[in-house]
């Protein structure tokens, strides 16, 4: 995704709806009347990109297509709403009409806010396209934070949509400046889960969120998973300590299998959360927001029927979104080795790549785990505890038609 958010977020919905027929007239039809053929909406596939530059908003999208209309005459309507809801949008008052184009500029929108967009392709007639909820970005630009994201917008494969503004996830927060830490604290959470170890905790610092609402914390305390990593040895007062790990021992293909086996009781508590609806918005992170949340999303998104591959996809975004933080890592890890005498012999900065990248064989085997040995998602939660009435309200409350 080529688009940056200076503005923070700004969700792309495409939503429209069906040409409604005309009122009845009274009396009898002459019986050599033919009746009129019905006119077909235009086939719109919705907004492929988007970009909020200078403070203006950038929508762009394919050409609609229709049986009767050309492609240049063809209209979109764009509805703007601070508010996801679609009863939030005045459908009768576009922000913008353009026929014949493909993109939309927006630039009078009030600054510091976050977006909602519906597009809708309507033909000279008048009959407009229905288009599924779509998304384009789920991100707000942090820098500090670049992991920080929207869990919504996702179709399952009823065609329902995960809601916006409930679920968020991220990477560690504790170097937010105050500008992030204002967006963060907009959302007013009312539950925060920090899955990171105390040690990882004492290591990297605080969220900078926690002051001020550790009343809605849950320091929940995943560990890494991984057989190598969890007998290694770590010295709270030495950060530089995990460097001595040879991290080549790692088994990656079978780390989130590891992971989710081996945080039970933190993978119950987390979901006993999402079923109570008095606890959103909520917002979970681990340190990179990879490994841990990564599995952590990667079951919510199983238990709301959300296609494997939108599973799958979700938890790369993380490596693209952190690309270069993780160079930042490595170039980090290439200085340090070489003064560390204790270090794995032979062991170089290329060798903790794959510490830091998303590993989509790792996901694939942890969501097929859950499958073969569980029966799918609802046999796993309820082997950890969590009830088939809690996995019920967790979809009630999340999904919405």
């Amino acid at each position: 995704m080529k688009s940056t958010m200076a503005l923070g977020l700004f969700l792309i919905t495409i939503v429209a709806l069906l040409a409604g027929g005309g009122a009845c007239g009274g009396g009898e039809k002459e019986p050599s009347s033919p009746l009129p053929e019905q006119n077909l909406p235009p086939v719109f596939e919705g907004l492929d990109s988007a970009a909020a530059i200078d403070g203006a908003y950038l929508l762009s999208w394919t050409a609609a297509s229709d049986d009767t209309t050309p492609s240049d005459r063809i209209t979109y309507h764009v509805f703007a709403s601070a508010d996801p809801s679609i009863t939030s949008f005045d459908l009768a008052s576009p922000l913008l009409t353009v026929t014949g184009t493909t993109s939309a500029g927006i630039s009078d929108l009030p600054p510091g806010g976050r977006f909602y967009f519906i597009v809708r392709a309507c033909d000279a007639q008048g009959a407009c396209e229905q288009n599924a909820v779509r998304q384009t970005e789920r991100t707000f630009g942090l820098k500090t934070a670049p992991n920080f994201r929207d869990l919504g917008g996702y179709v399952n494969a009823e065609g329902k949509q995960i809601q916006w503004n409930r679920v968020f996830r991220s990477g560690e927060l504790s170097d937010l400046d105050d500008r992030e830490l204002a967006i963060v604290n907009g959302f007013r959470f009312g539950r925060i889960m920090d899955l990171r170890e105390p040690a990882e905790i004492a290591r990297d610092g605080a969220d900078r969120t926690y002051s001020g609402n550790e009343a809605i914390y849950d320091l929940l305390g995943f560990n890494v998973g991984d057989p190598y990593l969890l007998a290694a040895p770590v010295d709270p007062a030495n950060p530089l300590s995990q460097l001595l790990w040879d991290v080549r021992q790692v088994d990656y293909p079978n780390w989130y299998v590891n992971v989710l086996e081996s945080n039970r009781d933190g993978i119950r508590r987390a979901f006993e959360r999402f079923a109570d609806p008095l606890q959103y918005p909520i917002l979970f992170h681990c340190t990179q927001g990879k490994d841990r949340a990564g599995v952590v999303s990667a079951l919510l998104l199983m238990l709301l029927d959300v296609p494997e591959d939108e599973i799958l996809e979700d938890y790369m975004l993380t490596c693209r979104l952190t690309a270069g933080d993780i160079e930042k890592k490595l170039d980090l890890i290439a200085s340090i080795l070489p003064s560390l005498s204790a270090a794995p012999q032979g062991i170089t900065a290329e060798d903790w790549r794959p510490m830091l990248s998303c590993h989509e064989e790792a996901m694939s085997n942890m969501l097929a785990h859950v499958r073969l040995e569980y029966g799918g998602i609802e046999g796993f939660l309820e082997s950890i505890g969590v009830t088939i009435a809690q996995q019920e309200a967790i979809r009630d409350v999340l999904l919405s038609e």
